[in-house]
């Protein structure tokens, strides 16, 4: 298996759409590395993103990052489609509307694990309804098949317009051949991309070994075994942080409660190892630290580049499968 750099992309106006500025470091990192893959071929990037704003500010930490045009993400139900067309931003369907390409990414994008995601993408290209046989539609990321009725209609009015599929795992290569989908093929995961690794350096040496631990909504159900772990850490002599990958309001996506619910069962406190702020400190810490014990994918999958022991909880398919993608490229042992 091979990594490939080069996605074959010719023209020129590329929109990426996906759950971008949801604070959610695995989506953001995915976004920065599929940039970081087009600017290499000179496109003109458009990004759609929940709060633009947030999501220029996060990116402005990163060279090379001035060209990049951010528009408001068409409204997927009826209270964001109210603000939505009674707004000012109304007026970026004319930015949308003049793009060749249009790129359709995330984590698992197409999954009935993530509920809606089928209608939310046919939703998102609605502005450009009558220039799709036009448009030069791709889907990344990890896509599982659905089983689902409408799920199975709403996939198959996208795939009919998809020129291509870059998925991250060869499970999804698999599952789209056997629904006689031929155009789809094994692409990394664009967050190896974003940065530069050779250049990260660890964090300020300290006498204490130090873990990182962080837990999601998802796998909830692993608490236990968590909280087991952290006690033995503590035994060993550990010193314990917090790494809040999603920091989203929704309590899907509120990674913080887990620390806090976490001091309160240990009896402890733990620093906050932030992101958002400066992200390069915070690969900093990852590499310096002595184990991550995680079940946030994009969390695993930063350690794992930057040789860190880790224990992942795998609350969903991707982490079994990106497992198993790493194992092949030598990465994990």
């Amino acid at each position: 298996m091979q990594i490939s750099q080069q996605l074959n992309i010719k023209w020129e106006r590329v929109l990426i759409l996906g759950n971008w500025s949801y604070k959610n470091m695995g989506d953001e990192i995915i976004l920065l590395g599929t940039i970081r893959l087009l600017q290499q071929q000179g496109k003109k990037i458009l990004i759609s993103a929940y709060d633009p704003e947030w999501l220029k500010s996060f990116f402005s930490q990163f060279p090379d990052m001035q060209d990049i045009t951010y528009l408001h993400e068409f409204p997927k139900g009826i209270r964001s489609g109210f603000h939505y067309f009674f707004s000012p931003r109304i007026k970026e369907i004319i930015q949308y509307r003049q793009v060749d390409t249009v790129i359709i990414w995330g984590g698992e994008i197409l999954t009935e694990e993530s509920k809606n995601a089928y209608r939310y993408w046919n939703l998102a290209l609605l502005p450009l309804a009558d220039k799709l046989k036009k448009i030069n539609l791709y889907l990344m990321g990890g896509i599982q098949t659905p089983k689902k009725s409408l799920n199975c209609k709403l996939f198959g009015w996208l795939l009919k317009r998809t020129k291509a599929v870059y998925a991250r795992d060869e499970d999804s290569v698999h599952a789209l051949e056997k629904l006689g989908y031929k155009g789809a093929e094994f692409f990394m995961d664009t967050s190896r991309f974003a940065y530069d690794r050779r250049t990260v350096e660890k964090d300020s040496p300290s006498d204490k070994k130090v873990a990182l631990i962080n837990l999601n909504k998802n796998g909830e159900k692993f608490y236990p075994n968590l909280l087991a772990e952290c006690k033995s850490l503590l035994q060993e002599g550990y010193e314990l942080a917090y790494v809040p990958v999603s920091k989203w309001e929704s309590p899907v996506y509120n990674d913080p409660q887990y620390q806090t619910q976490l001091e309160k069962d240990l009896n402890i406190t733990m620093e906050s190892i932030d992101w958002e702020e400066n992200f390069s400190t915070f690969l900093q810490k990852v590499k310096g630290a002595d184990i991550i014990i995680t079940g946030r994918l994009h969390l695993f999958l930063i350690a794992s580049y930057l040789w860190v022991k880790t224990k992942v909880f795998p609350y969903q398919k991707k982490i079994l499968k990106m497992t198993s993608i790493l194992e092949r490229l030598g990465i994990l042992k």
